[in-house]
Parts: C-alpha cells; sequence; structure tokens
C-alpha cells in the first residue's frame, strides 16, 4: 500500500512538472500574435477608421442642411445604427436631373 502511494506521488509530480513550460510557451506565442480578430481580419482598423470618416462627413451634410432639430437627431440616430438607411438616403441624395 505504501509502495504505490509512493509511486503515485513520484508519477503525479513528473506530470506536473512537464505540464506548466508547454502552457507558458502557448500563451507567449499567443501574445506575440495579438487579438485573435487580426488573424482573421487583418484590416479590420483601416476598415473601422474609413467607417469613422464616412460617418464624420455624413454628419456634416446633415448639420449643414435646413431641417428641424428632431429630424437631425433621427437622421443621425439611423446613420449610426443603420449606416445608410432609406430616410437617410432620401434626405441626402438631391435631384440632379438637368434641364436644357
Amino acid at each position: 500500500m505504501i509502495i504505490f502511494m509512493g509511486m503515485c506521488a513520484f508519477g503525479a509530480n513528473d506530470l506536473l512538472a512537464q505540464q506548466g513550460p508547454q502552457k507558458e510557451a502557448e500563451l507567449g506565442v499567443e501574445e506575440e500574435e495579438g487579438p485573435m480578430l487580426f488573424k482573421f481580419e487583418p484590416d479590420y482598423l483601416a476598415a473601422e477608421e474609413a467607417r469613422r470618416k464616412e460617418i464624420l462627413m455624413t454628419r456634416a451634410m446633415i448639420d449643414s442642411l435646413d431641417i428641424s432639430e428632431g429630424k437631425r437627431q433621427k437622421l443621425i440616430r439611423d446613420l449610426y445604427k443603420n449606416n445608410g438607411s432609406k430616410k437617410l438616403n432620401k434626405i441626402l441624395l438631391a435631384n440632379n436631373k438637368f434641364e436644357e
């Protein structure tokens, strides 16, 4: 019985010693690569920056319109939620029919 417990103690010690460095090595590799998002979408930050610039430009157009404050707030809310809703397109698109 004592021999069996002694063998278990030596066996468990070896198992713990082998798991420590492997986990540290895996964590080190994961930290070097960065977030997993960049692995699958490397252009994520550039796309977000382009979207922010587009939103700011569209918001400047909304602010320059001669509409009521309530309607302006609704359009800005649509801009941030839907980014191109039908209401927003209807207001921003100008009638570009030219007559000679």
